[in-house]
């Protein structure tokens, strides 16, 4: 039995890794169906509730979900610092893919993203990809700003928001 319970656990649990000198990809299967994980990345009733690491909260401003749109909302920290952010989404492929830079309204493509959503296992494997113009730039964001274990959390964050609306539904 403990055997079987370290597997699931495994099995949810996000995996990160660096890739060359400018990217971080990081991934989580989520116990969700497809949709129900899209809707939750691309709605602002949904992704206040979930996005980022744990202690922040987010408050959208704004949201154009179509490809030039724009996402823009504030993460407000564990220490109550408000910080903006800029998305501006590039490619979409609905329930698929969603590319987009991200930054903030004085420098909006500090770095590029992805989100994939790919079918897996009865649930939905969540892919984060970003791309930094920099090896410095990368480093900086895993070293000092805590990236990957922010993007594993925030991932951990969707599968238990994404878990609860699946309670929900009759």
């Amino acid at each position: 039995m403990r055997l079987r319970t370290w597997l699931y656990l495994e099995s949810m649990a996000s995996a990160a890794r660096l890739i060359g000198d400018r990217e971080i990809i990081i991934t989580r299967h989520i116990r969700a169906p497809q949709a129900l994980v899209w809707k939750a990345c691309t709605e602002p009733g949904h992704i206040d509730l979930w996005w980022g690491p744990d202690g922040f909260t987010n408050r959208t401003l704004r949201m154009d979900f179509r490809v030039g749109g724009v996402w823009e909302y504030t993460m407000t920290g564990p220490d109550e610092k408000v910080w903006p952010n800029l998305i501006t989404y590039r490619e979409i492929e609905p329930i698929s893919r969603l590319a987009y830079d991200h930054g903030d309204p004085e420098n909006p493509r500090q770095f590029e993203a992805e989100l994939r959503f790919e079918e897996q296992n009865g649930g939905t494997l969540v892919t984060l990809r970003t791309l930094f113009a920099s090896k410095e730039a990368r480093d900086y964001v895993v070293e000092q700003v805590g990236a990957i274990e922010g993007g594993k959390q925030t991932l951990a964050h969707l599968d238990r928001y994404t878990s609860t609306l699946m309670v929900q539904i009759p």
